[in-house]
């Protein structure tokens, strides 16, 4: 997949509010109210975020809870996000995105944060139903 200049700009932030759901720590309510906020912010439809999140961010990202004995529990920068993200989307596909189903890596990616994508969820449901409000 390439990215145009424009398309990388517009899912920076997005991907770097995203990549939370990969730090090794619990995150609180408040990191759910910032993530949802960066997300409403950036105009993408809820489809467009989560495929951004499975496509992009969690294909990246999700080794840090799977495979690191030592995760990264404060995050990244959003530069460290940046060359991460455009260097996965840069690259061609591994053999194993080529053979597997993606949505069996769908169902994989998405098995490892299922509490963090619902407690986002119900936030950015709290954020639909304050539209009228600047803050979620």
């Amino acid at each position: 997949m390439q990215l145009t200049d424009n398309d990388q700009a517009n899912r920076i932030t997005v991907w770097h509010a995203l990549s939370e759901l990969f730090t090794g720590r619990e995150l609180q309510d408040y990191d759910y109210r910032w993530i949802a906020q960066v997300l409403k912010e950036s105009g993408l439809s809820r489809e467009a975020i989560f495929v951004i999140l499975d496509e992009e961010v969690a294909p990246v990202l999700q080794a840090n809870l799977l495979y690191n004995p030592t995760p990264v529990m404060d995050g990244w920068t959003e530069e460290d996000v940046k060359r991460l993200v455009t260097e996965y989307v840069s690259r061609k596909p591994t053999i194993i995105e080529r053979v597997v189903p993606s949505s069996l890596l769908l169902k994989q990616r998405r098995k490892h944060i299922r509490d963090e994508l619902n407690r986002l969820t119900a936030e950015l449901d709290k954020c639909t139903q304050e539209m009228s409000s600047k803050e979620c």
